[in-house]
């Protein structure tokens, strides 16, 4: 019940950010491969990067859409009382979020990517599953941060537009500080590729396991602090 709840607050968010990946990976990979020829595996490695680019901007925008919302929201519009009353406790209340936001966005990730694959397939451009894997396992691994800030972000700031402006004008500063002053932890080189690429073949080369499992442990302790906050907080 708890995740179904969850369902109905995100299922047109989540749709539409899935349409609009999808399509996007097709038009852009579709159009870009009729400008390449079989021969050029550099050229389409590179492609392939370019298109993660584009995917983990979208894909950020998208999770922290997903991650809005929750009992904070409700309070609003006065629908926190009733959900309040449910026999489950408020960890638990977020916990079903956080577990449903999880899947959507690895739905998000793995989707589009393999709109990518099957059409690289279909066209017979060399493609491999492994690099396809490996920018995945970036995506998700390293980008579910973004989406345990957003979780952490609705659990302390009200409002129906103040609280996704708060999250993405976080985003929008760290990758600016990150990337001017401390590029070598920077979470958007992380999941785009960039630290792992190698210049010459586009091909990912070396997979960042520490920076990787630093997201991950900060996505968890973002979750624990969220979890903190609505116990806490009153309604």
């Amino acid at each position: 019940m708890l995740y179904y709840k969850a369902w109905l607050e995100t299922r047109s968010r989540f749709v539409t950010c899935l349409a609009t990946l999808s399509i996007f990976c097709a038009v852009f990979v579709g159009h870009a491969q009729t400008l390449l020829r079989p021969e050029w595996t550099a050229d389409y490695n590179r492609l392939l990067f370019v298109a993660q680019q584009y995917i983990v901007i979208v894909w950020v925008l998208a999770v922290v859409l997903l991650g809005m919302g929750g009992i904070v929201r409700e309070k609003s519009s006065g629908a926190s009382l009733l959900t309040l009353s449910l026999p489950v406790s408020r960890a638990r209340l977020l916990m079903s979020r956080v577990g449903l936001g999880v899947v959507q966005a690895s739905v998000l990730a793995i989707v589009p990517w393999t709109t990518i694959f099957l059409i690289s397939s279909h066209a017979r451009m060399p493609i491999s599953i492994s690099q396809v894997g490996f920018y995945l396992l970036l995506l998700i691994g390293g980008g579910l941060a973004y989406f345990a800030m957003a979780i952490l972000v609705s659990s302390l700031v009200e409002g129906e537009y103040t609280a996704p402006a708060v999250a993405f004008g976080l985003v929008l500063v760290t990758a600016i500080v990150f990337d001017a002053w401390l590029r070598p932890f920077s979470l958007w080189r992380l999941i785009s590729g960039d630290d792992s690429i190698d210049r010459h073949t586009y091909l990912l080369s070396h997979f960042p396991w520490r920076g990787t499992l630093a997201s991950l442990c900060a996505a968890v302790l973002m979750l624990l602090a969220s979890v903190r906050v609505i116990q806490a907080r009153e309604f």
